[in-house]
């Protein structure tokens, strides 16, 4: 029994094609296994594998994480979505992963050496997810709830790059492996409007939505300070407010966002006065203001309410939410968008005082 760790799906001429991987019981002599099939369904593509291997049994219940190929996301992702709800086997918890410019299988079947895989990347991309304060994991289960009661939904992106980690030479002083090692990091969101993919998130502009849906704190936002110096500032704490603005005759027209925000500064070029200090706070105020900007842009140009702004909304206005004339997405098209966002820097003491 081969236990299933990653599971990807793309698109191929006779339907489907899957890759999965193992690193289950992997050792210094049992490497990890890396498979892949076609089939007419998913069904189909996985008894093509089993078929086609020595395992007597692929056993997916223990299934961590799943891929999707951009390709195969922008045909929908409604089969594999099917598949998990319906499958005895696959967790609907199990988190679900978009690949930027690259196919499911591309990943499965180039990420890591003799020793480590996939699955060992993606348990590194969780970990840093889970660290970070701009994104979240999304699950299988979350994604079809969205899209179910929005028509919409968020998925994590990750893209195949170079790994870090160099190649180990062999005895001769040769590479032992002719390619470069790859990895796998996270890399924003994708955006599902109906279930296809319809647009990516940059990572820059994650913290944006985590502002949006929720809160946010501990992550990295890269400064130019007055002098030219990059620095940065380290967002320990965030949250938003919405506010609905109406016409005479009750038709939405506008939405103001209020967030508050405080920041560390984790680098500087030159001591902290209150004018540096107030020109810092300025500079956290333009960047967080641009990057939920660009995110309201998104969810207005695909007129798709991916980050559930009319949930939101509707725990203080559901009256007036419920009296609308059009739909929620429709009245997107027009909406005007305010972003005030008031910033903070804390803690910004140099601990080199405490010691003179």
């Amino acid at each position: 029994m081969l236990v299933i760790q990653t599971l990807g799906l793309d698109r191929s001429k006779s339907g489907v094609r899957l890759s999965l991987a193992s690193t289950a019981g992997a050792s210094d002599i049992q490497h990890p296994t890396r498979m892949q099939g076609d089939g007419p369904s998913i069904t189909a593509a996985i008894e093509t594998i089993r078929s086609g291997s020595n395992e007597t049994e692929l056993f997916c219940a223990h299934t961590s994480h799943v891929l999707i190929g951009e390709k195969a996301a922008e045909g929908g992702v409604g089969e594999l979505l099917n598949y998990i709800c319906r499958s005895p086997e696959l967790r609907i918890s199990v988190p679900m992963y978009i690949v930027r410019g690259a196919t499911a299988g591309e990943c499965v079947l180039s990420v890591g050496d003799e020793r480590h895989g996939i699955c060992d990347a993606l348990d590194a991309v969780d970990g840093d997810i889970r660290l970070r304060g701009d994104g979240r994991i999304t699950s299988a289960a979350e994604i079809a709830q969205d899209l179910s009661r929005r028509g919409s939904a968020l998925v994590r992106a990750v893209r195949c790059i170079p790994s870090a980690e160099r190649p180990q030479e062999d005895a001769a002083g040769g590479a032992s492996q002719e390619q470069e090692l790859k990895t796998v990091a996270a890399d924003g969101y994708a955006v599902l409007a109906g279930d296809a993919l319809a647009a990516f998130i940059d990572r820059e502009n994650a913290v944006g939505v985590a502002l949006l849906t929720g809160s946010a704190g501990l992550c990295e936002l890269p400064v130019k300070d007055r002098n030219g110096r990059t620095l940065t500032l380290t967002l320990t704490d965030g949250s938003s407010r919405l506010r609905p603005v109406w016409d005479e005759e009750g038709a939405l027209v506008g939405l103001e966002v209020d967030v508050r925000a405080a920041a560390i500064l984790s680098e500087s070029g030159e001591g902290l006065g209150e004018d540096y200090e107030q020109s810092l706070t300025a500079l956290l105020e333009q960047e967080l203001s641009a990057r939920i900007a660009a995110v309201l842009t998104l969810e207005r140009q695909l007129g798709a309410d991916f980050l559930g702004l009319e949930e939101r909304l509707s725990r203080t206005e559901s009256a007036r939410i419920d009296a609308m004339n059009e739909p929620f997405e429709e009245a997107l098209e027009d909406l005007r968008f305010q972003v005030s966002v008031s910033g903070q820097l804390t803690h910004t003491g140099d601990l080199r005082e405490d010691l003179t």
